[in-house]
């Protein structure tokens, strides 16, 4: 079955396997353009651009990479708890943690800068030949055209925008298009089913850290199939219903085998109150407000010098950019002249992605706000700045519109040299070299924002007195420098950091030893007791033996029975050997009876973790019997 009208291949022909020399060559374009992320010194150990400011989503996740490859590889225990952030929060549940999915492998192997870095590169290569694969495979250009299109995506500035403002999760999108090629992709059903079984993998493999990302995706999906289907109508051909069955089996499957993560997560974002629907997002970089700004977008990145609003952080330019070059331009305005002159082309779906997707980025500002009835679905609601992920779609529509506007100049080329007798094969790489020189400008810039992201190495970590914990104020984090990288180096120097999350109102109770100020200087906290005390004073002591994420040792010597306190957030999911939990005022805390040398072990499972890995079985199960495991080739049968 197909899923649009084939041009310009004649209808019915199969379309020839894929060479290997554009895929080559694409991966070459791709290496080259994160080739200053990837190099020595820089792979391994930078970790910080001129704008820690800009650093701290990133250093978000780093921080839990770290300290999940330690109690993997050190302590032989996946890390639920972490005792180190935040005064103690469940970190396999935290959005940003990625231990739950393969992901994580890289990071595990290499350490998490060099780890982190090298998915990236790996979503830029499988993103670059998923279009490729979609205008050669689905739209059936021929390779010339399909590699223009997918090297106008890999020289797009859209990624290296969100690498420059340290948002690793939305770096992740970059693979969309491998999804949506092995989604779309005709041919046996046979082929298509495995297609399905690696697209819900790479999707699981994603989903894990791509969050409110995910629910964008699913819209693209309902978008793409809608429009298929219109299509499919109008064109006089049958319901593709095999197709619709494998963007619910996708999606459904992927769903699944992320379960062990995803209940926990959400029941995590529901105990602390997960961004209320009531709010709408308003402020400057949660929206294009312009054509101006839009335009703006496409030709220019993220400032090396961040401009500054009133509360001190860089706003509009932050995930505005797409930079697709504008020999990428020219060739999509004749892509979109081509469907639109062309009723039924097979292109038209994307130009509705684009169109549509592009309306919806600029919010309330557009003349209507399609956004809006979004807001009140589940994780749509949630978004606080709705354009970092809807204008990538934009940028993929404009990318599968330019290798549609190369097929066109190419059509016209044949056509001219067989109406002239003659024949001119420099003409073509010509005009895709000359392509590739609108482009690279704008490459140009979007290669450069790969370097001056990662800067700074470990070595150059700040100095800190190894206090017991230490606390940072949520006030001092447009102040301070260095206060996001302060708690990636606290975490990899075994120091507790105490401080609000962002993203997930938890009542921290936990106090540290001493306060970090916005000038840097250290002010004592007075009711800090140190790690553990026992109430009532003077009925004996206590002290941590080990702390190794959701396992916990005390010993306790008590003259009487006495409440152990530990100068941690209290959460639902903690045992103590049979000690009743008490709570101290928010801190976890235990009753022990009296006695000498008594040891109490504690730990935390998070709640739902039972019903999520029974799922995610049920995932591996489905994933299972979708793949056809017996062979369709009557010679290979015994």
């Amino acid at each position: 079955m197909t899923s649009g009208t084939p041009a310009p291949s004649p209808p019915g022909k199969s379309v020839p396997r894929d060479r290997w020399l554009p895929v080559l060559l694409l991966a070459g374009l791709v290496l080259w353009q994160l080739g200053p992320m990837i190099s020595p010194p820089f792979f391994g150990q930078a970790i910080l651009g001129t704008d820690s400011y800009r650093s701290h989503d990133w250093l978000e996740v780093a921080k839990f990479d770290h300290y999940a490859r330690i109690s993997l590889l050190e302590w032989g225990r996946w890390p639920l708890w972490n005792p180190l952030v935040a005064g103690g929060l469940p970190q396999f549940a935290h959005p940003s943690d990625g231990s739950a999915g393969p992901l994580f492998l890289s990071s595990l192997i290499l350490g998490e800068i060099a780890g982190m870095k090298a998915n990236i590169l790996l979503v830029a290569l499988l993103g670059t030949w998923g279009v490729f694969a979609l205008l050669r495979g689905l739209l059936r250009l021929s390779p010339s055209s399909a590699f223009v299109g997918a090297a106008c995506y890999a020289g797009s500035g859209w990624l290296a925008s969100r690498v420059a403002v340290g948002f690793y999760e939305s770096c992740l999108m970059a693979a969309w298009p491998a999804i949506l090629a092995l989604w779309l992709l005709p041919g046996p059903l046979h082929i298509r089913r495995r297609r399905w079984a690696a697209g819900a993998l790479l999707l699981w493999a994603l989903a894990i850290q791509l969050q409110l990302a995910v629910p964008v995706l699913v819209l693209l999906m309902v978008i793409l199939a809608a429009s298929l289907a219109v299509q499919d109508r109008l064109a006089g051909r049958p319901l593709d219903r095999t197709r619709l069955l494998g963007g619910a089996l996708i999606l459904g499957v992927a769903g699944l085998l992320g379960s062990i993560k995803f209940l926990p997560m959400l029941d995590l974002l529901d105990a602390g109150g997960f961004r209320s629907l009531s709010f709408y997002p308003t402020h400057p970089d949660a929206w294009y407000r312009s054509p101006g700004q839009f335009f703006y977008g496409l030709f220019h990145q993220v400032p090396a010098s961040p401009l500054l609003d009133a509360d001190g952080g860089p706003r509009v330019q932050e995930y505005m950019a797409l930079v697709p070059g504008l020999g990428s331009l020219v060739l999509a305005s004749l892509g979109l002249l081509l469907v639109l002159r062309r009723p039924g082309h097979s292109g038209r779906p994307w130009a509705l992605v684009a169109l549509l997707f592009l309306w919806l980025s600029f919010g309330p500002h557009a003349p209507v706000d399609l956004f809006r009835p979004l807001h009140n679905l589940p994780f749509f609601g949630s978004m606080r700045g709705p354009l970092r992920y809807l204008n990538y779609p934009v940028l993929l529509g404009l990318c599968i519109l330019a290798g549609l506007g190369f097929s066109l100049l190419e059509s016209r080329l044949s056509s001219i040299t067989q109406q002239k007798g003659g024949r001119w094969p420099w003409l073509l790489p010509a005009m895709a070299l000359a392509v590739i020189a609108l482009n690279l400008p704008g490459a140009l810039e979007s290669r450069s924002l790969f370097r001056s992201s990662f800067l700074y190495g470990l070595e150059e970590l700040p100095a800190t007195t190894n206090h017991e914990s230490e606390g940072l104020s949520s006030r001092s984090s447009n102040r301070t420098p260095h206060v996001n990288l302060r708690k990636y180096a606290n975490v990899r120097r075994n120091v507790p950091t105490i401080y609000l999350p962002e993203d997930l109102p938890i009542d921290v109770r936990a106090l540290p030893e001493v306060w970090v100020a916005g000038d840097g200087s250290l002010r004592r906290e007075p009711g800090y007791r140190g790690r553990v005390r026992v109430e009532p004073e003077g009925a004996g002591r206590a002290e941590v033996l080990s702390w190794r994420g959701q396992v916990l040792q005390i010993r306790h010597d008590l003259s009487q029975p006495a409440r152990v306190v530990l100068n941690a957030n209290s959460w639902e999911g903690w045992r103590c050997e049979g000690r009743q939990i008490q709570s101290a005022r928010g801190l976890l805390a235990f009753g022990a009876p009296a006695g000498q040398e008594g040891v109490t072990t504690c730990t935390w499972r998070p709640r739902r973790l039972a019903h999520g890995a029974a799922l995610s079985l049920a995932g591996l199960l489905g994933l299972f019997g979708l793949w056809p495991w017996r062979s369709r080739h009557p010679g290979r049968r015994k």
